[in-house]
């Protein structure tokens, strides 16, 4: 299938899914700016990078992932799931119950978590680390 793609003003890639209802290069002229390209899909970013869509870069025809970007959204992602987490066990330990696992345990989990993603170089190693929970 083809599709449309563009960098949009906020320096993401867009990517524009034409219904079908008018040809594609009808949708590129009244509804994508200059500059944007028509490609098939496939040569889209696929598996484990097309989850860092956030990080994509157009470059001529070509979407590609820029790495220290894809980085920085996943550390941002761990870090607001590992906020949530830590909110709940200081409510637990404010209530008296006990926190599994215990304290050492849980901050040596996030440095670990933080280290695997600084030492990630694909980003199928980024989606193979979980965030903490």
């Amino acid at each position: 299938m083809q599709v449309i793609i563009y960098t949009n003003s906020n320096g993401n890639v867009s990517v524009c899914v034409p219904t079908g209802e008018l040809p594609i290069n009808e949708v590129l002229a009244k509804d994508c700016p200059a500059g944007a390209k028509i490609v098939d899909d496939s040569t889209l970013p696929q598996g484990a990078d097309a989850q860092f869509f956030d990080a994509w870069k157009l470059n001529g025809s070509t979407v590609t992932v820029d790495f220290p970007t894809a980085q920085a959204h996943k550390l941002a992602q761990f870090n607001a799931a590992a906020l949530q987490v830590a909110q709940k066990r200081q409510l637990n330990t404010l209530a008296g119950i006990a926190n599994t696992p215990d304290d050492t345990t849980f901050a040596t989990e996030l440095t670990t978590g933080r280290a695997a993603i600084a030492a990630a170089t694909t980003t199928a190693q980024l989606v193979a680390i979980t965030n903490p929970a």
